[in-house]
């Protein structure tokens, strides 16, 4: 390949790397970080999702928050140690409850919602309630750099439903 083909190369690479904005300054990150400071004990899961977290997913453009069943309360039928729920945004929300895990296969113990607004999402959780208790969440910042580096932070539910406690934003060493 000459000099002048490799051009139009180089500076499509430059202009994709540079039009990825990563950090802890990105409008990404402050939407995390706002969804974060958005959580207060007592909240139920609508409100925190209402609040800010699930403008945050929306506006990542594609993300997960999984929940898991805290450790006091496993295991929670004798066929399933766990339950895993995931709350994903991608061209819409879906939420998900599996056994155990999260994976492909695992069993899942209601068929998933999917939801194509917002507005939706908010509505049809009312339909989760039952699995949305005593479990505890992760939601991960937009990657820092390339390679998935991650800030993150936790907040659990208890048995009513209600948030117990919001973690500070763990920063990633990296």
């Amino acid at each position: 390949m000459n000099a002048n083909r490799k051009r139009p190369l180089v500076a499509l690479l430059l202009f994709a790397a540079g039009s990825c904005v990563m950090g802890r300054n990105s409008g990404g990150y402050r939407s995390f970080a706002a969804s974060h400071d958005a959580i207060q004990p007592g909240m139920s899961i609508r409100q925190v999702l209402e609040a800010g977290l699930a403008d945050y997913l929306i506006e990542s453009g594609g993300k997960n928050v999984p929940g898991a069943t805290v450790p006091q309360k496993e295991p929670v039928s004798t066929e399933c140690r766990r339950h895993v729920v995931d709350v994903h945004y991608g061209a819409g929300f879906s939420v998900s409850v599996y056994c155990n895990m999260n994976g492909p296969s695992d069993k899942q113990l209601v068929p998933p919602g999917l939801f194509p607004t917002k507005h939706d999402f908010l509505d049809g959780l009312d339909a989760y309630s039952s699995w949305l208790k005593s479990m505890t969440f992760r939601v991960e910042s937009p990657p820092l750099h390339i390679g998935g580096v991650y800030d993150s932070y936790n907040f659990s539910i208890d048995e009513s439903g209600r948030v117990t406690n919001v973690s500070a934003i763990r920063k990633s060493s990296n």
